[in-house]
This record gives structure tokens, C-alpha cells and sequence, in this order.
């Protein structure tokens, strides 16, 4: 039985690519600028983002097949031929099969505006990192849940799902992990304490972008909906208490993540890094090692970080890493003294509106 899977064959056709002559200046597929643009200097290669979108991908099959079918309208019959004998007994193993298109593909005129467009709208989607500015003032920086509290969780939870309270999540999450952050290992509490940072792991604006929706459930194979995210995205299932400079490597550099790893009905959690250089030094792990979620007076009561949540956040961290966008967003981060920097600025953020800010960005750039 001949293999069927199109994420070997995509990536072997984005890596040949990736190695013709030229392929930076001229390349095969086109820049990856967001969508509605028609100019802009901040340009990633489309065959360089699809590769790191596809390989990153929760669901990377998913991804490649919409890469197919986008593919398959390039106008070239012997291309649409081999992409739809992907569904039947195709003799050809990756290699082949990615040489035979490349070479229709470089020979023929082919239209892959398509193929473009897609990877437009990936750009567009995974530019939901936070380039810096003022941190949302939190409504008490006190480490200790308050007790009358504790004991209303249900209360807790109704607070912060539905009345967004930041107070309230913080709160559930120190009752679930206990007054520590788990990366740096420094206290909440006591004469040498850190102040708690209560970080969503997936930015709280996205819960009203149904376009970023919608990619996410392509990403991950709609082991995320928009249900979900809606449901989680101000609840323990998606937050960590850490200390302020691990979130902001964590947030603004996309530096590390968190791995969720189930085996025999059990979710393990693990500090990946992703970006050695960003990676802050008050954090104490390594790569690889577990982050113990659940060790607070409430760990039995309050919910875990959502495996899907958390490897989301990871998967994205790393498509930035790869396809050079993490590089051109650290050029932001440089420039802090703009006024519209004076409150929490990031894409798909109430506060200034996306296009302001890629003309920003773009304008940063241009300076360089």
C-alpha cells in the first residue's frame, strides 16, 4: 500500500525550494505579508513560513493538505495529477514526487498566487505575540488568595471566565500551584518575594478575533475550537502565575514554552526552550525538565493548563523561531519610547488597531 500522507511529500517539496539558487531574492512562492497588504517590509518567504507552519503544526497533515489544494490550482495538469494521486496508490515516495512537481513547477508557468495567499494568511494569524510596552495594571499585586475566597471556587471560576477578573484568576491559579513560580522557583510570599504575574499562555485578545479562531483550528486539527478558546481563555486552563521577567520571555520573545505529554491517562508538563539567547536568567530549568503544576492547597480542585493550550503556544513559538519572523519582531521590541507604547500594545489588541501597528513595525524597519 503506497503511503498517502501529504506531510512527508509538502516538506520535501518546501525544502527543494528552500535550496534553489537565488531563493531569498526571488522567492519560489512569493512573500508571506499579512493580508490587505500590498507593499510592506515585513516580508517572510512563503515557502520558509509553510515549512515552519507545517513541521510546528499540531496537526501538520491538516495543514498540508490545505497546502495541496491550494497547490492544485497552479494551472499545471501534471502538478493537479500528482496531488490528486495522493488520495490513490502513488508509486512515488517523497523525494520523487517533490522533484517531478519542483521541476513542472520551475519549467511551466505556474500560478501560485494560491499557495501565496495561504501563506498570507498564516502570517497574518501567528502575529498575536505581545511586542512589549506597559503591562495591564493588575488589580492586586497581594500573593495570597484571599481565604473567604478559597473556599468558593465555583465562585472563583464564575468570576473569571465570565466577569474576566484578573484577581480571580490569579487567586485559582497560586490555590493551584502554591505561592512559587515554577520556572524561576522564587517565592510569592515571605522577605525575599517576587511579585506573581499572572500570564495567559495564549494572548486573552484572541478571544475576540473569530479569523485567529479559525486558524487555530486549522492549526491544531480542531483539537482547539473556537468554543474552547472562548471557554478557557480567562480560566486556570490557560493561565500560569510566573515571575515578571520568565513571562516576558516567555510572552514578548516567545523564548520557551511548555510541552504537555500524555501517557497511561496522565499529562506531563515540560519547560522547552526555544530561543536559548531571549530565555530569561532568573529562570532555573533546563530543556526538558518538568514543570510541576498542581503542587498548591487547590491542585486537586483547580484545573491544569490545557495540554492543547499549552502546545499551541509552543507550536507558535517555534513556527516564529524558523521562519526568521521572531528576528524582525525583536527589532520592535528595541523602540519603547513611542506614545502609543504607554499601554499594552500587541496584534489583535484592544488598544491600537493591527494595521497601526505593522506601519509602525514597517516604519522601524526602514530606519534600520
Amino acid at each position: 500500500m503506497a503511503d498517502r500522507h501529504a506531510t512527508p511529500r509538502v516538506l520535501a517539496l518546501l525544502r527543494l525550494m528552500g535550496k534553489q539558487e537565488n531563493v531569498m531574492d526571488n522567492p519560489p512562492l512569493g512573500t508571506a505579508r499579512r493580508i490587505g497588504a500590498t507593499t510592506s517590509t515585513f516580508d517572510v518567504p512563503a515557502h520558509k513560513l509553510l515549512q515552519a507552519v507545517i513541521e510546528y503544526s499540531p496537526s501538520p497533515e491538516t495543514i498540508a493538505r490545505e497546502f495541496l489544494v491550494e497547490l492544485s490550482k497552479c494551472g499545471i495538469v501534471v502538478v493537479k495529477e500528482f496531488v490528486d494521486a495522493l488520495d490513490s496508490d502513488c508509486p512515488c515516495g517523497p523525494e520523487n514526487w517533490a522533484a517531478i512537481v519542483h521541476q513542472e513547477l520551475t519549467h511551466n508557468a505556474a500560478n501560485l498566487a494560491f499557495v501565496t495567499d495561504l501563506g498570507m494568511a498564516k502570517t497574518s494569524v501567528f502575529l498575536v505575540r505581545n511586542p512589549g510596552g506597559k503591562k495591564t495594571p493588575e488589580v492586586t499585586t497581594h500573593p495570597t488568595p484571599n481565604i473567604a475566597r478559597i473556599e468558593q471556587i465555583e465562585a472563583l471560576l464564575q468570576d473569571a471566565t465570565t466577569n474576566r477578573s484578573q484577581s480571580a484568576l490569579r487567586d485559582l491559579v497560586l490555590l493551584r500551584d502554591g505561592n512559587r513560580c515554577l520556572v524561576t522557583r522564587y517565592a510569592f510570599t515571605g522577605a525575599r518575594l517576587v511579585t506573581p504575574r499572572c500570564a495567559h499562555i495564549i494572548p486573552f485578545s484572541v478571544h475576540s478575533k473569530p479569523l485567529v479562531h479559525q486558524a487555530i483550528e486549522t492549526f491544531t486539527g480542531q483539537k482547539l475550537t473556537a468554543e474552547v478558546i472562548q471557554h478557557f481563555i480567562n480560566h486556570p486552563a490557560n493561565a500560569i502565575n510566573i515571575e515578571i521577567n520568565a513571562h516576558d520571555s516567555m510572552d514578548q520573545k516567545l523564548a520557551w514554552g511548555i510541552e504537555a505529554r500524555s501517557a497511561n491517562h496522565k499529562c506531563t508538563y515540560h519547560f522547552r526552550v526555544v530561543r536559548p539567547t531571549h530565555v530569561s536568567p532568573t529562570i532555573s530549568l533546563d530543556d526538558g525538565d518538568e514543570i510541576e503544576f498542581g503542587k498548591g492547597n487547590g491542585g486537586n480542585t483547580v484545573q491544569l493548563p490545557n495540554p492543547h493550550i499549552c502546545n499551541l503556544h509552543l507550536a507558535v513559538a517555534r513556527v516564529f523561531a524558523a521562519s526568521g519572523a521572531a528576528d524582525v519582531f525583536d527589532k520592535y521590541l528595541e523602540d519603547d519610547e513611542d506614545d502609543m507604547m504607554q499601554v499594552p500594545v500587541y496584534f489583535g489588541g484592544p488598544f491600537v488597531a493591527d494595521d497601526v501597528l505593522m506601519r509602525r513595525l514597517e516604519g522601524l524597519i526602514l530606519s534600520m
